[in-house]
């Protein structure tokens, strides 16, 4: 005669055992997995070079005299700025094309989770600043990061913003003659 105990199945505590386990190491790998998301980093790399690009055609559309100003000293953020004229007087946040809203390219809001740094890096010399003015027939121009900001002079090679997530980076860069903005 058989024993009363059938072979067909798992108890109750084994099943227990066995969602404990895995929901552990769920909740362990999500955080890293998604943390380290490569997506995240282009996109913001795709956001800054599509900033750059926006801010060049500014110039063009605003003609004659106009200027456009790239800011970068708040940390997390690239704002844009235009003047008709270029004086101390009359700038305006340039409008986002698609959501009529302030251009700011923010990655350490939620759409980033915080997770992506920005460094602009318009090149004066061998330093790194953070305030870039475009001019007339793409005049590059490097600003220090006092108040009122200081004319340091022309954009040099090695320029542009170099975006990070975790150990992986991303360099947009921005051509010093042309005004190229070229992706990683």
């Amino acid at each position: 005669m058989k024993s009363g105990r059938s072979s067909r199945g798992f108890t109750l505590l084994e099943t227990l055992v066995a969602v404990v386990l895995i929901g552990t190491v769920a909740l362990a790998a999500v955080p890293l997995l998604s943390s380290q998301n490569p997506t995240k980093l282009d996109v913001a790399a795709a956001e800054v070079g599509n900033a750059l690009r926006f801010a060049f055609s500014e110039v063009e559309r605003i003609g004659g005299a106009g200027c456009v100003w790239v800011e970068g000293s708040i940390p997390g953020h690239l704002l844009v700025w235009s003047s008709a004229t270029c004086d101390k007087n009359g700038w305006g946040a340039v409008k986002d094309p698609l959501t009529k809203r302030d251009l700011d390219v923010d990655t350490s809001g939620p759409a980033f989770s915080g997770q992506v740094s920005m460094a602009p890096r318009f090149m004066r010399g061998s330093t790194a600043y953070k305030r870039l003015l475009i001019g007339p027939g793409t005049q590059l121009d490097v600003y220090d990061n006092a108040i009122p900001p200081n004319l340091l002079g022309p954009l040099q090679a090695g320029s542009g913003v170099v975006l990070t997530l975790g150990p992986q980076t991303a360099a947009v860069a921005l051509n010093e003659i042309t005004g190229l903005v070229t992706l990683p």
